[in-house]
């Protein structure tokens, strides 16, 4: 998918941009804090409903002092096929809106898909050196764009793990009866296997082009390799689990751990099994990266992660996501930059973000340049 026309106003420091961008390939220059990375995260909110920063409100997004803002995009087919319109409406004191084709999206979970973006930032090397909650979300984004059924799951089963846990605190309180919490256990269980069913199968199809990505990044030289860990196996540890484990194995799994850690849930007042306590293992030549690779190593595997995301969301969609790249090329070398250039698919549209062009190996179609939240051709 090509996004061919955007529109921001009063977004951040924008505050107004209308933009014809180049299909494949746009370098936008710019110092620091004036407007490039909110450029990106406009196009992130329009594919994801998502910010940046997760505790960021509307209220945020809107320019300071203003009381709403516009976000509106084209998205077309690589022959220039008009696919849809999409826009986001915020204003200060009301929900955020969200429309397709000029009609109101409800639930908002139905925009996924239909501007698939894969955003790479600095902050992502969390993913390798963080805890498992960044290695979470980036599974959970990326299945979701490509899944309808992954995000209904994934939201029935946040909804019963809210009930079940609010439940468990009431009896801890002494305000309610056990059955209170296992009136949540089954729903808990159908929707928490599903999410799991998706996740190991999403893994093991990322695996493979991972682990191609990272090889040609780090000149054949690094295996990266990645196992989901469960909640669900043996132990206190999450773990990895039988391929062979259908879905009715899974749940009579879930099933009779709720049972073992029962009296500890009840004592802590949260549930201690589940998708949501799940990690993605990351490997270095056999090893956890996020204790055994250095500061490169880590930038190099976040974006064989994401570049490997471009892949799986090409082959699930039919037609490639937008890829977005913040400050990333100046903290790679000439020849990172050269293997991570040579990996870029032609027919992905790019958007890239840099202090200067100096020393970049990258060839772009269109180069722009951000200055006070404004948008101009470069100059040179």
């Amino acid at each position: 998918m090509i996004l061919s026309s955007l529109l921001i106003y009063q977004f951040r420091n924008i505050h107004r941009i209308e933009w014809n961008p180049h299909p494949k390939a746009n370098l936008l220059l710019g110092s620091n804090a004036q407007g490039k990375t909110n450029l990106l995260e406009a196009l992130f909110f329009l594919g994801t409903t998502k910010t940046l920063r997760p505790a960021t409100t509307t209220e945020h997004l809107i320019q300071h002092e203003q009381d709403e803002s516009l976000l509106r995009a084209q998205v077309s087919h690589q022959e220039g096929v008009l696919l849809r319109d999409l826009e986001a409406q915020l204003r200060r004191g009301q929900p955020k809106h969200f429309l397709l084709n000029s009609k109101k999206l409800s639930p908002l979970s139905k925009l996924f898909g239909q501007l698939a973006v894969v955003l790479f930032t600095p902050e992502d090397l969390d993913m390798v050196k963080a805890g498992p909650q960044a290695r979470r979300l980036y599974l959970d984004l990326e299945i979701s764009q490509s899944s309808q059924a992954y995000l209904q799951d994934l939201g029935r089963y946040h909804r019963a793990l809210k009930q079940r846990n609010a439940a468990l605190r009431l009896h801890a309180q002494g305000n309610t009866g056990l059955e209170s919490i296992h009136a949540f256990d089954e729903e808990l269980i159908r929707a928490g296997t599903a999410v799991l069913r998706f996740r190991m199968q999403a893994v093991a199809e990322l695996e493979p082009l991972a682990a191609e990505v990272q090889s040609r990044l780090a000149g054949g030289s690094e295996v990266l390799g990645m196992r989901y860990l469960s909640s669900l196996a043996p132990g206190k540890d999450p773990g990895p689990l039988a391929p062979s484990l259908d879905e009715a194995g899974l749940a009579h799994a879930f099933r009779l751990l709720l049972r073992e850690r029962a009296r500890e849930e009840q004592a802590r007042g949260s549930t201690l099994t589940g998708p949501h306590r799940d990690d993605l293992e990351l490997l270095l030549d056999g090893r956890p990266a996020r204790l055994f690779s250095s500061q490169g190593q880590q930038r190099s595997i976040a974006l064989s992660l994401k570049l490997a995301e471009v892949q799986f969301l090409t082959r699930k969609l039919g037609e490639s996501p937008v890829l977005l790249l913040d400050d990333v090329l100046s903290e790679l070398d000439l020849d990172r930059q050269a293997h991570l250039l040579a990996l870029l698919d032609e027919r992905v549209q790019t958007f890239v973000t840099s202090t200067h062009a100096r020393g970049l190996a990258y060839q772009p179609g269109q180069v722009m340049r951000m200055s006070q939240g404004n948008l101009l051709v470069d100059q040179g």
